[in-house]
């Protein structure tokens, strides 16, 4: 694999850190996939101060993909999104924001 280049750096990053939180979110939903009985609202925010404060774009459109249910490839889903992301040029702190909407079932869980 080439080295990747200084603009490409902060775009792995993002995703390595999609990835891991897709990873979390697929183990948890695992292991509680018997337990549906929580509440459909999350009483907390998973993001921080830094990412929720970023303004939303004014043109910035959610990107209209397959949801991720946990069955198929995550890793294509994630790729999928990302290029989606990179077409619009979102910034890292929206494509955070916005991923999770891509999850359905126990993969958003």
């Amino acid at each position: 694999m080439p080295t990747p280049t200084l603009v490409e750096t902060p775009v792995l990053s993002l995703e390595q850190r999609l990835e891991e939180m897709m990873g979390h979110k697929i183990a948890e939903a695992m292991s509680n996939k018997n337990s549906r009985q929580k509440s459909m609202v999350l009483e907390e925010d998973h993001f921080s101060l830094e990412v929720m404060t970023v303004p939303l774009p004014r043109d910035f459109k959610q990107p209209k993909m397959e949801k991720y249910d946990g069955f198929s490839d995550p890793v294509d889903h994630l790729m999928s999104f990302v290029d989606l992301m990179r077409l619009q040029a979102t910034p890292d702190a929206i494509m955070c924001r916005a991923f999770p909407p891509t999850l359905r079932w126990e993969a958003r869980d």
